[in-house]
This record gives structure tokens, C-alpha cells and sequence, in this order.
């Protein structure tokens, strides 16, 4: 899950870049900017959430619950 969480993150840096590309190469494209940006958010955002979804423990889990107890 954490990979996926960047994964997403990292395409939405990738939709930055197009944007940014769309905006040198046509700057009257103010609405495809837009459009892109904001799905650029939705999807950095998305994936911010995952990520943490993917550190924190569950309920009842201890955060090192793969090593074995001590006596």
C-alpha cells in the first residue's frame, strides 16, 4: 500500500509537468492547465492518504509486530 500511496504521488508530480509543458507550449489553455492541476491534486492527495493509511498501525497491532516478544 505504501508503494501505491507514492506511486500516486509521483504521477501527480508527472501531471505537474504537463501542465507546466501544456502552459509554455499553448499559454491561452488556461482550462486543460486547470484541469490537469486539479487532477493532479485529487490524485497527490490520494496518495498522501494511502501512505498513511499504510504506516499507521491498526487497532490491537503494536507498531513492530513482526519481531517477537521478550520474556
Amino acid at each position: 500500500m505504501y508503494g501505491l500511496g507514492r506511486a500516486l504521488q509521483f504521477l501527480a508530480m508527472v501531471d505537474c509537468a504537463i501542465a507546466l509543458f501544456i502552459g509554455i507550449s499553448n499559454p491561452s489553455a488556461y482550462a486543460i492547465q486547470l484541469i490537469i492541476l486539479g487532477s493532479a491534486v485529487i490524485l497527490f492527495s490520494l496518495g498522501r492518504l494511502i501512505q498513511k493509511k499504510a504506516r499507521t498501525p491498526s487497532i490491537g497491532q503494536s507498531e513492530h509486530s513482526s519481531m517477537p516478544e521478550s520474556e
